[in-house]
């Protein structure tokens, strides 16, 4: 019996409960090492050094995503989500046990860390989910599972400032390693299942196969490139962030505080987007949506260039996390519909394991080749480039989907 006959006859609400809460506490760890670390690594380093450890993030991901799908075929997911959780926790006691002895480059590896655990965490549980969900379920249970990601990460942002002024910035930290082992806990009650079965993963697949189903499709080329465009733009707007928060609380605990907040801010206007997308979607259309995001960011970045302040920038770095993070990701899944089979797996497979990680990648080298001060302007290059992008991409998706389909 496969995933969808299963998910027509009953619904596992004890799965739920259980893949609720690992959504819950993923998240919440994310968002206890997110502020805590950076907040470490700006310390150490300034936000200067951060398109290097953006690099470096990229390089490291990009290796360990292609490690774990080789490992990952075949093995049992539960065993693997342990097992992913025991290797980060044992990384991060070493990695902390260094910076603690003030071991050279530590606070940096602890960064890449950071970025790279949350990786494979979130794959392996939408992995479960994918295997373990049919169309029917999926359509509300998803939407659920990000919301409650969400709350996870609004309740440890708003509790990492109060941590970090109590027991201080570096003892925060070590709250992840009892955090994680409860998001084992929890796992160990999910039932063992093989990455392939029921349902084949969509990770699975020839990765030369993917690469070169999008150079044979102009509709793939494009979404690749608007998702690099999205990323980069992103980041450009995270390291202008980081400079004006730097400047801004140049004490580490008041800036893990602040950091703590926005934060806290980007999940609650996430929350309520995500809970608002389906409204929002069937109300504009997705080619509307999608042009709407960048000229928000837009706005945003401009008002940055005319009032060059934390709180506009701040402003700008909540508006461009919170819509990768609801509206525009909802929509670009939309995107994928009226493709093939094979380019709704192999090829959005490449896109999605790799293009995310390694943009950041580029963003860091534009940064590293452009003057600081030209930066700002550049993000708003690339946001108008965004625009055409969708403009053309969206065409493409109303002429194999029919003309009213985005409108």
């Amino acid at each position: 019996m496969n995933a969808e006959q299963t998910d027509i006859q009953s619904f596992d609400w004890r799965r739920f409960g259980l893949l609720g809460a690992l959504a819950f506490l993923v998240m919440a760890s994310y968002a206890i090492a997110r502020p805590a670390i950076e907040s470490l690594f700006i310390s150490d380093y300034t936000s200067n050094a951060l398109p290097m450890a953006w690099l470096a993030v990229g390089v490291t991901a990009t290796v360990v995503v292609l490690l774990y799908n080789r490992v990952a075929e075949g093995a049992q997911l539960r065993e693997l989500f342990l097992g992913t959780v025991g290797i980060s926790v044992f990384t991060l006691v070493m990695l902390f046990a260094a910076v603690a002895f003030r071991v050279p480059y530590a606070s940096f590896a602890l960064y890449v860390w950071k970025d790279v655990y949350i990786v494979i965490l979130v794959e392996i549980f939408w992995t479960f989910a994918n295997a373990t969900h049919g169309t029917k379920s999926a359509r509300w249970t998803y939407g659920l599972f990000c919301v409650l990601g969400s709350l996870g990460g609004v309740s440890a942002n708003l509790g990492v400032g109060y941590l970090a002024g109590w027991i201080g910035t570096a003892n925060a930290v070590w709250l992840l390693v009892p955090l994680l082992f409860f998001t084992a806990a929890i796992a160990t009650g999910l039932p063992e299942l093989t990455r392939d079965a029921p349902i084949k993963s969509k990770a699975s697949g020839s990765f030369g196969e993917g690469m070169r189903l999008i150079r044979d499709s102009p509709y793939l080329t494009l979404i690749l490139v608007l998702i690099v465009l999205v990323q980069v733009v992103v980041t450009l707007i995270d390291y202008q962030y980081n400079i004006m928060i730097e400047a801004a609380y140049p004490d580490g605990d008041a800036r893990t505080a602040v950091m703590g907040q926005v934060y806290a801010f980007i999940d609650g206007a996430s929350l309520v987007l995500q809970l608002g997308t389906g409204v929002i979607l069937a109300r504009l259309g997705v080619s509307r949506v999608l042009v709407l995001i960048p000229l928000i960011l837009a706005s945003a970045v401009g008002a940055f260039v005319m009032a060059p302040r934390f709180i506009t920038m701040a402003v700008a770095k909540v508006a461009s996390k919170c819509f990768d993070y609801s509206l525009f990701r909802a929509a670009k899944e939309i995107l994928y519909i009226p493709l093939t089979y094979k380019e709704k797996t192999q090829g959005k497979a490449v896109i999605d394991m790799l293009t995310y990680r390694v943009a950041k990648g580029g963003a860091s080298l534009l940064i590293l080749v452009i003057a600081g001060g030209w930066v700002i302007y550049m993000t708003l290059g690339l946001v108008a480039l965004w625009i055409g992008v969708v403009r053309r991409l969206t065409a493409l998706y109303r002429e194999r989907h029919g003309e009213n389909a985005v409108a």
